[in-house]
């Protein structure tokens, strides 16, 4: 009996054992600036796709979580390994501006059962002890005194919804006083560095990709087409495309003296670098490039510009949005041999000193970088 015991006091000791569940068939989001974290999601049902789950872990109180019309929704969070968690804020969402719930059921799992936590009131009782219509309450903290979940979930019954659907506009968790950072707020909603601009269509246009002729691997995000708001058709950019600064900072380096290389010399530099580290690169295939300082650990670069504004200089401060050049192919061979081909953006940010896609997936470059430049203020609630 004593071994037996001992036994599982032995097991309980390792650390931060968490049961593994599937998390097959869950959506997910990146965590914060800590992007080899996932923290997978599951809603009972959506309203629309722009209504989806992570909408209730956006960091933004104006889109919501909304259900589809029916029975008992819920929406899970699966953290996928032990989280210490002192505190829960759940803010009830709106649809067409309406609240849609009166109250929703905190459930944790154990043993692969879900079990009531707490019931959490949106509508607050009155000093008569009743509930009344009048005092509706979007946001209510719930103090769990402190306990190692790896999961949870929200379930509103049909009960408490207003007329049928359930809306949830945040979910935040606590861990005494630090939050738990669902997206690095840092590059929360960063202006598109060309208007209209399109993401990449081949993959070969998102960091990672590799790059033979310097023997090195991409490092941001390539960006050849842009479209006129009348029609939505992609449109070549061309040495007339403004390139723009993603967010207000300073300008640390701008290379207004920059000199093309010759057709020899580009070529060159391409066989060396294909057979050496680039511990430190003379001429960078880069070409022409502004890099700005946006603070808090975060840095854009802008590179193969044609030319560069006449108003930007190193220590010049830029507004987000404001022109900073334009588009072209300087430090690629199109350069070097005189002509126009390959012109493009090739645009980059660097958080904490390592570029973005480090050691990500595509998949999930693809979903950071897409909710990087959302556009919030045209969703609707």
């Amino acid at each position: 009996m004593a071994k037996t015991i001992a036994s599982l006091l032995s097991l309980l000791l390792i650390s931060n054992f968490v049961p593994q569940r599937s998390t097959q068939g869950k959506e997910y989001i990146i965590c914060g600036n800590n992007t080899q974290q996932k923290i997978y999601y599951a809603t009972s049902s959506n309203f629309s796709k722009n209504h989806k789950g992570e909408k209730a872990l956006d960091d933004d109180e104006t889109t919501s979580w909304i259900s589809a019309k029916g029975d008992d929704q819920w929406i899970e969070i699966d953290f996928g390994v032990k989280r210490i968690i002192t505190d829960i804020v759940i803010t009830a969402g709106t649809k067409d501006n309406y609240n849609t719930i009166t109250y929703c059921i905190l459930q944790f799992m154990y043993d692969g059962k879900w079990f009531d936590y707490s019931r959490v009131n949106f509508i607050q009782k009155d000093k008569k002890g009743f509930f009344g219509d009048s005092t509706y309450q979007r946001t209510v903290k719930v103090n769990v005194k402190g306990i190692d979940a790896s999961t949870f979930r929200i379930l509103i019954p049909h009960d408490a919804t207003i007329d049928g659907y359930a809306a949830i506009a945040e979910i935040a968790v606590y861990a005494g006083s630090a939050k738990l950072q669902y997206f690095d707020k840092r590059l929360y909603n960063l202006c598109f560095p060309i208007k209209n601009g399109l993401f990449p269509e081949n993959d070969s246009g998102y960091p990672n990709a590799p790059r033979g002729y310097r023997g090195g691997i991409h490092y941001g995000l390539d960006i050849f087409y842009y479209f006129k708001e009348d029609n939505f058709l992609p449109i070549p950019v061309d040495e007339t495309t403004p390139v723009l600064s993603c967010a207000d900072g300073v300008v640390v380096r701008a290379d207004i003296d920059y000199v093309p290389p010759t057709e020899e010399e580009w070529k060159s530099l391409s066989q060396y670098y294909q057979k050496n580290p680039a511990t430190f690169i003379k001429r960078s295939f880069g070409g022409r490039q502004v890099w700005i300082d946006h603070g808090n650990g975060i840095l854009s670069t802008y590179n193969h510009l044609s030319k560069i504004d006449g108003k930007i200089n190193t220590g010049v401060r830029v507004k987000k949005g404001q022109r900073i050049g334009w588009v072209g192919n300087s430090g690629l061979l199109g350069e070097a041999q005189g002509q126009k081909w390959g012109q493009h953006l090739h645009f980059e940010l660097w958080v904490d000193g390592i570029y973005l896609g480090y050691n990500m997936s595509l998949v999930d470059i693809k979903r950071y970088l897409r909710w990087i430049f959302a556009i919030r203020d045209m969703e609707e609630n």
